[in-house]
């Protein structure tokens, strides 16, 4: 991978990891609804925050947050850029987070939204590997 394919690669990433990101918060908020009853916006963010149960979470929020930067940053490096693509493929082949790999095969199966927009996020990982 050079600098040029990485740059396209987390242009082309970046919003469909937004909407999965999304679409995975909500789900989780229904589930934790369904246990402990409706919150507000502002309480559910303090317990994604502040409660252990949501820390699986943790490695896709950072690596969005990453793409964001790399993105962002005019001195950024090619390597800078690289390793953030290449972070990418790490979290969804289960290398970077075995938590959140895990917790995110099993809601590929309990959730058909986030499976297919796991399918907008697919070919692009795929485009990594060539």
């Amino acid at each position: 991978m050079n600098e040029q394919s990485a740059i396209q690669f987390l242009s082309d990433v970046r919003k469909p990891l937004l909407i999965l990101h999304k679409a995975i918060l909500d789900h989780e908020r229904a589930e934790y609804e369904r246990e402990f009853g409706p919150v507000t916006p502002a309480a559910f963010l303090q317990v994604l925050i502040n409660g252990s149960g949501f820390r699986w979470l943790m490695p896709l929020s950072t690596i969005i947050a990453n793409v964001d930067e790399t993105l962002d940053a005019k001195d950024a490096s090619a390597e800078d850029r690289i390793g953030a693509a290449q972070g990418v493929g790490a979290l969804f082949s289960g290398e970077e987070s075995a938590e959140f790999y895990e917790r995110y095969q099993a809601l590929l199966q309990a959730s058909p939204t986030i499976l297919h927009l796991h399918g907008t996020v697919a070919p692009l990982l795929k485009g990594l590997k060539n």
